[in-house]
């Protein structure tokens, strides 16, 4: 067993840090599931989708919740949504309202070109930032 100058096993050492390593790979793994999720519910409110369903559950959330069940959550929303809007030519909240309801699969939908999926939301964005610039401009 070798030791250092101040008499700690290199042995321990090594195992103290494989442990911990451990431990932060998980802690991220987790970390990551739930950020992603919470990013996408706040880039829904970003294009403007607001309220409640019936049960009272966040439109942002109902609309991640169906991506998410349909293994699109890795494209992100504004994929989907942009998308959707393309296909549609529904507003986001109309499509978040629609999904609440099961009238609408927008993980199912003809897939149109980025550029095209992210022109298609400029509107909703430009709103959503003009927005936040006039409340801090009030402050």
């Amino acid at each position: 067993m070798q030791k250092s100058k101040l008499g700690i096993d290199f042995t321990k050492v090594e195992r103290a840090r494989s442990v911990a390593r451990n431990i932060a790979l998980d802690v991220q793994v987790f970390v990551d599931k739930y950020t992603t999720v919470a990013v996408e519910r706040t880039l829904c409110r970003l294009l403007g989708i607001d309220g409640i369903n019936k049960d009272e559950a966040p439109l942002p959330n109902i609309v991640i919740d169906h991506i998410r069940k349909n293994n699109g959550l890795s494209e992100g929303v504004m994929f989907w949504l942009g998308n959707a809007v393309i296909e549609t030519g529904l507003s986001p909240q109309q499509l978040a309202e629609r999904i609440d309801t099961g009238q609408m699969d927008i993980t199912r939908l003809k897939i149109h070109p980025t550029e095209a999926i992210l022109s298609a939301l400029k509107p909703w964005i430009d709103a959503s930032l003009n927005r936040i610039s006039e409340r801090r401009e009030r402050r």
